[in-house]
């Protein structure tokens, strides 16, 4: 017996609904953690989040139009995403690297001390001051 089309398509059509329901919603929470922070690598993540929710989004209307006329934007928002991801990456990691001193430089003064910490409270190790 073979099953046609329109027998599946209320079934089809509820389960778009649900789908587009959780899309919705996690496009909400995505956007208030956006919005909220605390850290720019919280508002990063986020970011990331809702390039996935959006392409989720595109995939579902694509799915259900059956026209695959989006499918190279999907292509571009996910180059766009990863490459937003890796590049807000190396920059807090430059940003960090700068505001700290050089670990290998710290790890060759304390080799001659035996593990042993130089200087007490407020002394600077003879370091110029920040």
């Amino acid at each position: 017996m073979a099953v046609t089309a329109r027998a599946h398509a209320p079934a089809f059509e509820v389960t778009f609904a649900v789908i587009a329901a959780l899309l919705l919603i996690a496009g909400l929470l995505v956007t208030l953690r956006l919005v909220r922070g605390p850290s720019t690598l919280d508002r990063a993540v986020a970011l990331d989040a809702l390039v996935a929710v959006v392409m989720a989004g595109i995939g579902l209307q694509t799915a259900v139009r059956g026209n695959p006329f989006y499918l190279p934007v999907l292509l571009v928002l996910s180059f766009l995403g990863f490459t937003g991801s890796v590049g807000v990456a190396r920059f807090m990691a430059l940003r960090d690297e700068a505001g700290t001193e050089d670990v290998d430089e710290d790890v060759d003064k304390d080799e001659g001390t035996g593990g042993v910490e130089r200087g007490g409270e407020g002394d600077d190790g003879g370091r110029e001051p920040r």
